[in-house]
């Protein structure tokens, strides 16, 4: 009897760091289909086609900033309800409460260590799941 593959969730990524993407992609790619962008702007024009099932997006981005992208995201009916993980090197209580502001679904903070960002993104797909 075959197995039915199980369907690969999407994460989408969006941080201005080429080398921490490199590092979170070799975290995640066992489980997820990752895809990353380094700029908001390119994000914009792929959402259509890339279908995430979570979006995880850096605060301090080239560009729109992911503030600005997650305030556009919440804007369209389409994308209320995708889980928006804010990972950001910001510690700052104002974007924390920026993040609530704008729609974000989670907030972690960097340094992120392998164990909590798959523990987080996790959480973030099990919510989703109705």
């Amino acid at each position: 009897m075959l197995k039915q593959a199980k369907q690969t969730r999407r994460i989408v990524m969006v941080d201005d760091e080429p080398d921490f993407l490199a590092i979170a992609r070799q975290w995640l790619d066992r489980d997820y289909d990752v895809v990353t962008f380094t700029d908001g702007t390119e994000l914009i024009g792929q959402l259509d086609v890339l279908e995430p099932d979570l979006l995880i997006l850096d605060v301090r981005l080239p560009g729109p900033d992911g503030f600005k992208l997650c305030r556009q995201l919440r804007a369209d009916k389409r994308y209320r309800g995708l889980p928006v993980l804010f990972l950001t090197a910001s510690h700052s209580d104002i974007d924390f409460f920026k993040n609530l502001e704008v729609g974000g679904t989670s907030y972690l903070t960097k340094p992120v260590t392998r164990k909590e960002l798959l523990a987080k993104i996790e959480e973030l797909l099990e919510d989703g799941v109705s």
